[in-house]
C-alpha cells in the first residue's frame, strides 16, 4: 500500500477532483526534447508520476514510461481539458505547454502542495543537469507521524471538523454553461513587504491575517456568526532534521480547524486577533493531527478502503469554503537553463461555485491570491469580485503611518 495520507483525497472525487495545478510563465519557450528528457528522469525519483492510481487498495500501477504521454502542447490555454485528467486510468502528472507558458497539473492523490513544489524543483532540476541529481531519493514513510500520534495524547474534544455554522456563498439563479477558469489576482513586492511588516508589528503570521480577511470576507456574503476555516499545515516541519531534508513527493499535510465568534462589522485586525489566539493554542497542543488520527490507526488495524474513506469524512471533510497557502516558490530552486521564470502560481482543485477555494502563493516577493472555478459567466465574475474583496480587505489593515 502506498502513503495512506493518499486516501484524504480519494473521497468525493466527482465533487472535487484532487490535482494541484501550477502555472509557470517564462521568458522563452523551453526546449521540447529537453523537457520530456527532464520529465522522464524525475519518472525515475518519482515513478508514480508514470502510474495509475489504483483505489481499491491505494496503489500505483505502474504504466509506461513515456513522456509523451505526459508532456503535451496546446495553442491557449484551456482549462476545461482538465475535466479529461483521469488519475485513475492515466499518469498522475500532465504538463501543457502553451508558448512560453508551462501548465502542470500534478495528482493530489500522489502529494500535497509542499510536496508539489519539491517536484517543481526536481523537474528543474533534471532539466537543467540532464540528469538525477546524484542520490536522490524520494521517501514516503510515516513512520515519525505515526510515533508523533502515539506520543499526543488524544484531547477530549475530537470532532473539531464540522463546524456548527460553515462559511458558504449563495447559489447564484443561472442556468449558464459552467467552463472553468483560474481567476488570480496579484499584491505588488512592496505592498506584500508592508503587510508582513505589520502583521509582525503586531504579533501575527500573515497566515493568521490571510485567513481572518478572507473569513471576513465571505461572511460578507452569508452573514453568519462564526468564521470557520481549515488551516493545511505541512507536517514535513515535524520531522527529525535528516527525515525533513529528504526529498518527501507525497502526502503530509494535515490541518487545524478553527471556529471564531465574529460581528459581521468587526474588523480584519479584530477577527485576526481571535484567530491567532486560537491557532497559538491549535499548535501548542498539535490539534492538526485529529484530522489524520483516525485515519493512520484504521491502517494500522487493517480496515477496508471505504471505512478509511468513510474516516476521513468525518474529520477531512470536503468543505465548500476553504483556504491553502502552498507559501513561498523558491526562485532559486524553480529556474530553467537559459531561460527565465517570470512568475509561477500555484492553486488547488477545480470547485464548482458556490464552493470556492482561494490559494495563496508567493514567487519572487509577489503574493497571488487565486481560485481554480467551474461556473457561469456570472458565478466567475462572482468569484472574481470575491478575490476583489479580499484584496482589498488586505489593503485596508496597512498601517498608513
Amino acid at each position: 500500500m502506498a502513503d495512506p495520507l493518499n486516501i484524504l483525497h480519494t473521497i468525493d472525487l466527482e465533487t472535487l477532483y484532487p490535482i494541484v495545478r501550477c502555472e509557470i510563465t517564462l521568458a522563452h519557450q523551453l526546449d521540447e526534447h529537453r523537457l520530456e528528457m527532464a520529465v522522464k528522469l524525475a519518472g525515475e525519483v518519482v515513478p508514480e508520476i508514470f502510474a495509475k492510481y489504483r483505489i481499491a487498495d491505494n496503489h500505483f500501477v505502474s504504466l509506461v514510461h513515456d513522456p509523451k504521454l505526459i508532456v503535451m502542447h496546446a495553442n491557449s490555454v484551456d482549462e476545461n481539458q482538465v475535466s479529461n485528467f483521469d488519475l485513475l486510468i492515466g499518469p498522475q502528472l500532465r504538463i501543457m505547454v502553451v508558448g512560453n507558458q508551462l501548465i502542470i497539473y500534478l495528482s493530489h492523490i500522489l502529494t500535497d502542495g509542499a510536496g508539489s513544489k519539491q517536484f517543481l524543483y526536481l523537474l528543474a532540476a533534471c532539466y537543467n543537469q540532464l540528469k538525477v541529481p546524484d542520490g536522490l531519493v524520494n521517501h514516503q514513510d510515516i513512520e515519525e507521524i505515526k510515533a508523533l500520534i502515539h506520543q499526543t495524547p488524544e484531547p477530549a474534544l475530537t470532532n473539531v471538523d464540522h463546524p456548527s455554522r460553515p462559511l458558504f456563498l449563495p447559489q447564484l439563479a443561472d442556468h449558464q454553461p459552467a467552463a472553468y477558469e483560474v481567476i488570480k489576482i496579484s499584491l505588488e513586492p512592496a505592498v506584500f513587504v508592508q503587510l508582513h511588516e505589520d502583521t509582525q508589528k503586531l504579533g501575527f503570521t500573515l497566515n493568521d491575517w490571510f485567513m481572518a480577511a478572507f473569513g471576513k470576507t465571505i461572511q460578507q456574503y452569508c452573514g453568519v456568526a462564526t468564521i470557520a476555516l481549515a488551516c493545511p499545515t505541512d507536517m514535513r516541519q515535524f520531522l527529525s532534521l535528516t527525515a525533513s531534508s529528504q526529498l518527501r513527493i507525497q502526502n503530509l499535510t494535515a490541518r487545524y480547524n478553527f471556529e471564531v465568534t465574529s460581528d459581521p462589522a468587526e474588523s480584519v485586525k479584530q477577527t485576526a486577533q481571535k484567530v491567532h489566539k486560537q491557532m497559538q493554542a491549535n499548535k501548542q497542543n498539535k490539534q492538526f493531527l485529529q484530522s489524520i488520527r483516525a485515519l493512520v490507526k484504521g491502517v494500522d488495524q487493517g480496515k477496508s478502503i471505504e471505512q478509511l474513506q468513510a474516516t476521513v469524512e468525518s474529520n477531512y471533510h470536503v468543505r465548500p469554503i476553504a483556504y491553502t497557502n502552498f507559501g513561498v516558490i523558491s526562485t532559486k530552486r524553480l529556474k530553467f537553463v537559459n531561460n527565465i521564470v517570470q512568475s509561477c502560481v500555484m492553486t488547488g482543485s477545480f470547485r464548482r461555485f458556490p464552493m470556492y477555494q482561494v490559494a495563496v502563493s508567493t514567487f519572487g516577493g509577489q503574493l497571488t491570491l487565486a481560485a481554480n472555478m467551474i461556473g457561469s459567466p456570472a458565478e466567475r465574475q462572482f468569484g472574481r469580485a470575491v478575490l476583489n474583496h479580499l484584496k482589498l480587505a488586505l489593503l485596508a489593515t496597512l498601517d498608513r503611518s
